[in-house]
């Protein structure tokens, strides 16, 4: 096998070396018609993230069915280039790229972390966050409106939800709350576990911790919020990862 590099250590260019990385997320995107790419948010065994494309293809060396997060995967001969994207998902300055002979094979039992950076809600409120650059954030759930529609539609997100909007509040150990809007599919997605679980009946009375990954943020009627970024983001109701048993509340 041809020799590891950390993503700290990346060059421009394609290179041969491999690459040991976990998926944090993973979405697709619509290109044009039915043909889709694939974008994902990986970490390294360092704790360093760096955002991944796979194309449309043809690809000889990746099972795109055997891609799933939270596992790990070996990557090899690959590209690495200086993404154009006005609000990268990460802090590195390069993304990584397939090319028809880029090879991804999983890997199993290597690392349960998950990598979280848990940003401070006195940070947030001071507007101390770099904008449009996803952070993570936990607490308590003490609101949640019904999904709403919006009057103006966001390009980024598909049609069919593209004005949808669930507005709820988050507060940390400290009494400290935040507006958070999750927006287009991730209204539905928030709104189907709370539902399914039962919290709507009982919240008020058993507080449900929340996980918010990968959001950005935003602002609210003159106070900072928070919202889900296209594609990346991801809620967690009473999660059970072992990073955040200490952050309970």
């Amino acid at each position: 096998m041809s020799e590891q590099i950390y993503l700290s250590n990346l060059a421009r260019g394609r290179t041969v070396k491999y690459v040991r990385v976990k998926i944090l997320s993973l979405w697709r995107v619509r290109i044009y018609g039915f043909r889709c790419k694939t974008e994902m948010l990986l970490a390294d065994e360092q704790g360093t993230k760096i955002e991944g494309t796979i194309g449309c293809g043809p690809f000889h060396n990746v099972d795109m069915r055997e891609l799933r997060e939270d596992a790990w995967y070996t990557i090899s001969d690959f590209v690495v280039f200086v993404p154009i994207r006005r609000t990268p998902n990460t802090l590195h300055p390069f993304h990584i790229k397939f090319h028809s002979d880029t090879k991804m094979t999983l890997i199993y039992n290597l690392y349960s972390l998950n990598f979280f950076v848990f940003a401070k809600y006195s940070v947030i409120k001071r507007r101390l966050l770099e904008a449009n650059r996803p952070f993570d954030l936990c607490g308590v759930v003490v609101y949640v409106s019904e999904i709403k529609r919006m009057t103006y539609v966001p390009g980024e997100y598909d049609a069919s939800t593209a004005c949808n909007y669930l507005y709820f509040r988050l507060m940390d150990q400290k009494g400290r709350e935040l507006p958070c809007f999750a927006l287009g599919h991730y209204a539905a997605d928030f709104m189907n576990v709370w539902t399914s679980r039962g919290y709507q009946a009982s919240f008020r009375y058993q507080p449900v911790f929340c996980v918010l990954r990968f959001w950005k943020v935003d602002e609210f009627m003159g106070e900072p919020s928070i919202s889900t970024r296209i594609g990346c983001s991801k809620i967690y109701l009473e999660p059970t990862l072992p990073e955040i048993k200490d952050l309970r509340m």
